[in-house]
């Protein structure tokens, strides 16, 4: 059995520290007769006892964070201090932006809290602190001024020191919320649309790029009304990567499958790998989905049953559009791949998720309308309303509620089919003379020099939940990036390439730690690093220590493996964290 206790809450009560722990001991000492226990007596010593004004005791928090150290570390490799050293030598103030920014990231990244609260914080880190909280404000505008080249620039280095994977792309939309009722005026960004958490509050729209590492490329805003679909083709043009100059394979969800997306990208002479809905798709291609033909099929080796099973085809479609962006036509012919996959999991999800609405439905069958009021999202599409007859009369206001089975067949039919698809393509005629990922455009298809096989499509796909993941990461994750509380546009701006910066530190640390700990694990670590000053002296001892931390400082080549440090110690190793070198 461990107990923890904290001298200064047991203070605070009126117990003596050492004469409870004894008691304690006696306790378990007797008890032992029966069963073996132990006892950790941790003191906390991150928190001192003093007074306040008025005389009363209270407990404050003097320990300094070393956790930062691993962020320091990636911030100066990729040569963000640089970045923005380079630039302030020619701004007029007073203040070191340079040292408020890593400030503000190396907050987010370890209690994700407001501006001013952060600089309220700022005594927590070693180094510089002498900055006024307009200070923090004012180096937010010089940062959004950047943005374009601060993307580029994290963008080139992550290329150079970690051979960044961006032949693929993955794209995906989500939107955050604001403490606020008001939307902005025409041109804002805060506007009223369909909010993902099912809010009534304004919200933004957030695109974002990531690559095959799982790290994030670039972003764009949108304003809240913006329609999911049509941010994906003003994303390509606006963002930082070069969608002309190399072949790309953009992956999407099926909330970006419209024919001006597939035209844009097909246009610029890419590739894409889009999900589409076999509910939404024409009578064709629910046919060839159903068709017992073609499909190549795993089994379970117990049971033999059949939990997985694929097959494709190329066929000829004629793409039109209307108003997606620009309120034009858009038109086109070409050639698709289609890949069509059952999977056993997702016909179990699929009944699963529709059980409740079917429970609710069975449960309004037989009902009045007057006496049924519940609701239960989903479930009035499994009824069916017949008019109440009174003698001769038809009462038009007055229905009862029947079950509508053939529409619960037509669902279950469905279950577990979804389609990919995509213009990327492999050949039989294989180039010795050139590497297997060189590809080209012939005949709208992006040809690799491989054979690329349904199946590696269906991965390619599969890659798009790092993405999803990221942006849970951001929002109910560590970063906390909303619900966002500015209300001026070049705030909210500056507020969303902070937390994207962010972001790419956090992401580039999990992959760093071959993403053997969560962003949850990373932070609680890591912002527990703490260090404490002993009293009327230069040494600080560390207060918190765990596997995650010491796997971390080796990883990234940070020196802290001792218990008690000098200033000068610390010193040393904050410089070591400035260092450029990357060592793979």
């Amino acid at each position: 059995m461990v107990e923890k206790f904290s001298a200064n809450e047991l203070i605070l009560e009126g117990k003596d520290p050492e004469s409870y722990v004894n008691d304690k001991m006696s306790e378990y000492k007797e008890a032992a007769l029966e069963e073996v226990k132990s006892l950790t007596y941790t003191v906390d010593l991150t928190k001192k006892l003093t007074l306040s004004n008025n005389g009363d005791l209270q407990v404050v928090d003097d320990s300094k964070n070393l956790g930062f150290l691993a962020y320091s570390t990636l911030y100066h490799q990729l040569e963000l201090d640089e970045f923005i050293n380079n630039r302030r030598r020619y701004l007029d103030c007073t203040f070191n932006i340079n040292v408020i920014f890593q400030h503000l990231l190396y907050s987010r990244l370890l209690w994700p809290a407001s501006k001013k609260k952060t600089w309220e914080h700022k005594e927590k880190f070693f180094g510089d602190t002498d900055y006024d909280i307009q200070h923090v404000y004012r180096t937010l505008d010089p940062l959004l001024k950047w943005r374009t080249d601060f993307l580029k620039h994290l963008d080139r280095k992550i290329k150079e020191q970690y051979g960044r994977r961006n032949t693929v792309v993955f794209y995906d939309v989500t939107n955050y919320y604001f403490e606020i009722d008001e939307k902005d005026e025409e041109d804002g960004l805060r506007n009223k649309g369909v909010s993902k958490e099912h809010r009534p509050n304004p919200i933004i729209q957030m695109g974002l790029f990531m690559d095959e590492l799982g790290l994030p490329i670039t972003y764009e805003l949108f304003r809240g009304n913006t329609n999911d679909c049509s941010t994906l083709a003003t994303a390509m043009d606006e963002c930082i990567i070069d969608f002309s100059t190399s072949k790309k394979i953009v992956v999407a969800d099926k909330g970006m499958m419209s024919y001006y997306n597939i035209l844009k990208i097909r246009n610029d002479h890419n590739g894409y790998v889009i999900s589409q809905s076999i509910r939404k798709s024409d009578e064709d291609t629910v046919a060839f989905a159903l068709n017992d033909k073609d499909w190549e099929e795993l089994k379970d080796e117990k049971t033999e049953e059949v939990i997985y099973k694929i097959k494709e085809r190329t066929i000829p479609r004629t793409a039109r559009s209307y108003g997606d962006v620009d309120n034009s036509k858009h038109s086109g012919s070409y050639n698709e791949r289609q890949v069509f996959i059952w999977s056993k999991k997702y016909a179990d999800r699929a009944k699963h998720d529709r059980q409740d609405a079917i429970d609710k439905a069975h449960e309004a069958t037989g009902k009045k309308s007057k006496d049924f009021k519940d609701s239960c999202y989903g479930k009035n599409k499994y009824l069916i309303k017949k008019p109440l007859v009174n003698g001769e009369t038809v009462d038009a206001d007055e229905f009862e509620y029947i079950f509508d089975e053939n529409k619960l067949k037509e669902e279950e039919k469905l279950d577990g089919y979804y389609i990919i698809c995509t213009n990327v393509v492999g050949t039989d005629k294989i180039n010795e003379d050139c590497s297997p990922d060189k590809c080209w455009y012939k005949d709208g298809f992006l040809t690799f020099n491989r054979k690329v096989s349904a199946q590696e499509i269906v991965d390619i796909y599969g890659g798009l939940w790092k993405i999803e993941e990221t942006f849970k990461v951001s929002k109910t994750g560590m970063l906390n990036l909303r619900p966002v509380f500015h209300s001026k546009q070049d705030r909210i701006r500056a507020h969303f390439l902070l937390c994207f910066i962010s972001l790419v530190l956090e992401r580039l640390l999990e992959f760093r730690m071959n993403w053997k700990y969560s962003s949850k694990q990373i932070q609680e670590s890591l912002s527990s690093f703490s260090a404490v000053q002993m009293d009327n002296s230069n040494i600080y001892q560390i207060s918190y220590y765990d596997i995650v931390i010491k796997e971390i400082l080796t990883t990234l080549g940070i020196d802290v493996d001792r218990k008690f440090l000098l200033q000068s110690d610390i010193r040393r190793i904050v410089g070591k964290t400035k260092k450029k070198i990357y060592e793979q």
